[in-house]
């Protein structure tokens, strides 16, 4: 998607249906196991408090209150071209007006342009109940049914409550002038070291979920969370800043990135403040 094009997202943002009643939290009943697929999502349980800037060397991992969303990634597809036609700028409204469908839905509760110019252009976060649900959504999208982008879903395991703070203030005030903010998403992806003696597994992967949750403490990290699909992509970060040096420094400081099991590809991404918890 277009920078410009995210204007208009802030106001679909405003259509949203309310949250379903009977959306399902659920909490990593085995965190560890969680934190091999990329990233596990921060708990509500405070950080310990730290000793001359030291980290406590903890023993148990924290707790998660998640739920499962379904995330979209947005890339180029094999018609897409840079040229602004008539035509291509039909496509472009009918691509926004999709999105707007989907906000009124209640479905799509976050969504924004990838600002680097390359092959991603998007993100969509839907809470939708599986893949199919989503993908159908999107089907009526005239810029993925002209082959100008192409999307990928996944089922994502990200911090409760995404979108349901945006959807509370527009009902207290419909006016509500929605905040556009550059953040850094990294996406997390397999890495080249896959195996581990047992007890130096267990020390990165709780090394790894506390580094999380102190960045979380911090307001260095919004969310993350794992893909709860195998494959090459295993989760992702949401970093709070503008600077994709500072982004790059944050990810590679984490222990499992350290360690060789993940590697990361960050993005400037352009989305509403007002979206995250």
């Amino acid at each position: 998607m277009k920078s410009k094009e995210v204007l208009l997202l802030a106001v679909c943002l405003t259509a949203m249906a309310p949250v379903a009643q009977a959306q399902t939290t659920t909490s990593a009943a085995d965190p560890q196991a969680q934190s091999l697929k990329g990233v596990t999502p921060p708990s509500s349980e405070p950080a310990p408090q730290r000793q001359q800037g030291q980290p406590k060397a903890e023993t148990k991992p924290p707790q998660f209150d998640n739920e499962q969303y379904q995330f979209g990634i947005l890339t180029r597809g094999p018609k897409w071209t840079a040229e602004n036609t008539p035509e291509i700028q039909k496509i472009q409204e009918g691509h926004m007006a999709n999105i707007n469908k989907m906000a009124r839905a209640g479905k799509l509760f976050a969504a924004g342009p990838i600002l680097d110019g390359g092959d991603m252009r998007g993100i969509f976060i839907f809470r939708a109940a599986s893949i199919l649900e989503a993908m159908a959504l999107a089907a009526a999208d005239p810029a993925i049914k002209a082959e100008r982008l192409k999307l990928e879903i996944l089922p994502w395991f990200g911090s409760k409550g995404i979108g349901v703070k945006a959807m509370e203030e527009f009902k207290k005030n419909p006016d509500l002038k929605w905040t556009m903010k550059k953040y850094h998403l990294a996406i997390l992806k397999r890495g080249p070291r896959t195996t581990e003696p047992s007890a130096e597994t267990q020390k990165i992967q709780l090394a790894h979920l506390w580094n999380i949750r102190r960045m979380m403490d911090e307001g260095k990290m919004l969310t993350a969370g794992p893909f709860m699909k195998d494959g090459d992509l295993r989760g992702i970060f949401v970093f709070n800043t503008e600077s994709s040096e500072e982004a790059k420094a944050w990810a590679e400081a984490d222990p499992a990135v350290k360690a060789g099991w993940l590697i990361v590809e960050i993005h400037p991404w352009l989305v509403a403040k007002e979206v995250w918890p």
